[in-house]
């Protein structure tokens, strides 16, 4: 099932690709995450799907997010700030939440090593079913192989829901691997 969201997701990228902007996959020995993103004037749009094998939990996310990019002869700098809406199925239960946050990307120097960050949070007022809170949060640091197209970089990430029978779910909690590709 899981592998059949995946795949169904990447296949979405690629039929319409005079919308799509980027393709982010990344993965560790338990998890892979694979997310479309696509700008559209000051915005950006996005489709994500987090699967752990180990623990059969997923989380598929839909974002909207304001964007910002600053150039300039010191660095490149990149900010979103919107909310992203949750659907997971983690420990057996089901939880939908609107988790509101952001993101940023700077690239010191104008050079290919960049590092940036995430944050997405839903409290008890937005967090629905058996969910009660969710965490999304991670940081990265990247290298860009080819000048804003393609991207490799080591991620760390923690997503987490908090249920309403008083426990804590962690769906993903480590290190991973990642390439980004813009298109």
């Amino acid at each position: 099932m899981h592998l059949r969201i995946f795949l169904a997701l990447i296949t979405a990228g690629f039929c319409a690709p005079v919308m799509a902007d980027a393709l982010d996959i990344n993965l560790n020995d338990e998890t892979i995450q694979a997310s479309y993103a696509t700008n559209w004037r000051n915005a950006q749009f996005s489709l994500g799907l987090l699967s752990n094998t180990d623990q059969n939990d997923w989380v598929a996310s839909v974002g909207l997010l304001a964007l910002g990019e600053k150039q300039t002869g010191d660095g490149r700098t990149e900010a979103g700030l919107g909310g992203k809406i949750y659907l997971a199925d983690v420990g057996n239960k089901d939880v939908l939440a609107l988790g509101l946050g952001g993101q940023f990307r700077v690239f010191p120097t104008s050079g290919p090593v960049g590092f940036g960050g995430f944050l997405f949070y839903a409290p008890d007022i937005v967090t629905a079913l058996d969910g009660e809170k969710f965490w999304e949060w991670g940081a990265r640091i990247e290298l860009e192989v080819i000048k804003r197209t393609a991207n490799a970089y080591l991620g760390y990430r923690k997503v987490r829901a908090d249920l309403d029978n008083n426990t804590r779910v962690t769906v993903d909690s480590g290190i991973h691997l990642g390439v980004r590709i813009s298109f």
